[in-house]
């Protein structure tokens, strides 16, 4: 087997491959380099193995990458999506990797925007926050500091972020009778992620008896 076309594909970024004049696949330029291929140069076996891993690893990456420009995604998110599209797990894992050592995938920063966004826009509590995070795949240690932190750095504070809530919604409860809608009030907090006792205490204040 030999290879006989070598050309750059701009749209992937990377080098399309022929061999024996068959369109075999698209592998990086770095691949090339590293596996001594030329146009007219013949291609073990092994190689050959190892251009089937590259290519496959490579079209992750090009996949992995088009999401991740669509929207913020963790490692775990990214690898779950590659494989519902029918990537095999090793290219899927190694292409993760990658991205992960290029820092082009960082769980870190997308939990800590996930978490500020979140709770400035929806008004999220903490432990919801964390529930999200760890259900994305996001590690508990890495999403507990990242709750921690982009709370600190937007100088949120969850229980002013709880009481905004709670007055919000019970505004719309307004037609209610006050058990209903203190009942309906407390089950809206605690699915934003909000404590049993700080929950309890903001009810009876946004909806008196």
């Amino acid at each position: 087997m030999r290879v006989t076309s070598l050309v750059h594909d701009e749209r992937s970024g990377g080098v399309r491959i022929q061999l024996d004049e068959r369109p075999f696949g698209t592998i990086g330029a770095a691949d090339v380099i590293e596996l001594g291929l030329a146009e007219g140069r013949p291609v073990a076996d092994a190689t050959e193995a190892e251009l089937v891993r590259r290519a496959e690893t490579f079209s992750a990456r090009v996949v992995a990458l088009r999401m991740i420009a669509a929207r913020a995604l963790s490692s775990t998110e990214v690898l779950r999506r590659l494989l519902r599209k029918g990537h095999a797990k090793p290219a899927s894992e190694a292409a993760v990797a990658a991205l992960l050592g290029s820092g082009l995938i960082n769980d870190q920063q997308f939990a800590q925007h996930y978490a500020s966004t979140r709770s400035r826009r929806q008004r999220f509590g903490p432990r919801r926050l964390m529930a999200d995070l760890r259900r994305m795949g996001v590690n508990e240690k890495v999403a507990t500091a990242a709750v921690r932190d982009a709370l600190e750095a937007d100088g949120v504070d969850p229980r002013s972020v709880l009481r905004e809530a709670a007055q919000k919604k019970a505004r719309s409860l307004g037609g209610l009778d006050p058990q209903t809608a203190r009942r309906r009030l407390r089950a809206y907090l605690l699915r934003r992620g909000f404590g049993g006792a700080e929950v309890s205490a903001v009810v009876k204040d946004a909806v008196p008896r």
